[in-house]
């Protein structure tokens, strides 16, 4: 650790320099954007990102067109939204409530989907990634 020139400075606040210096540590930055800029354009790792595209673009399509599709009911069609099925359960409430079974259901089908499909691909790729930034 390098002291400071001044007595006033505390040891604590005095920064530790790496071995090589400034200069070195710029090289070292420069060499590790290089590496991830190859794991970038891996074909892993655009396999990894076509696999979560695949997934996430329809998976919320779908979901934005079901909420859409429920808000436009209950303002087109409110005599249809009215509509008594058991008790006071009503057509709205139904729709409603199916809008937090499908929240949940495409939670899971999400994270199912990521531990089959991704989660090993991409934990061998950051093993990769590190082993050359060693």
């Amino acid at each position: 650790m390098r002291r400071a020139e001044s007595s006033s400075v505390p040891a604590a606040v005095v920064r530790q320099l790496p071995p090589g210096g400034p200069l070195e540590e710029q090289r070292q930055d420069s060499a590790a954007a290089e590496v991830y800029r190859e794991v970038q354009q891996s074909a892993a790792f655009r396999e990894i990102r076509r696999s979560y595209r695949s997934f996430v673009f329809p998976a919320t399509g779908i979901f934005l067109g079901w909420y859409l599709l429920y808000v436009t009911a209950q303002a087109a069609a409110p005599e249809l939204m009215r509509i008594q099925l058991l008790g006071p359960l009503s057509v709205a409430w139904l729709l409603g409530l199916l809008q937090f079974v499908s929240t949940f259901v495409i939670t899971w089908l999400y994270s199912r989907n990521a531990r089959t499909r991704r989660d090993r691909a991409a934990l061998g790729l950051r093993w990769d990634t590190q082993d050359q930034l060693r």
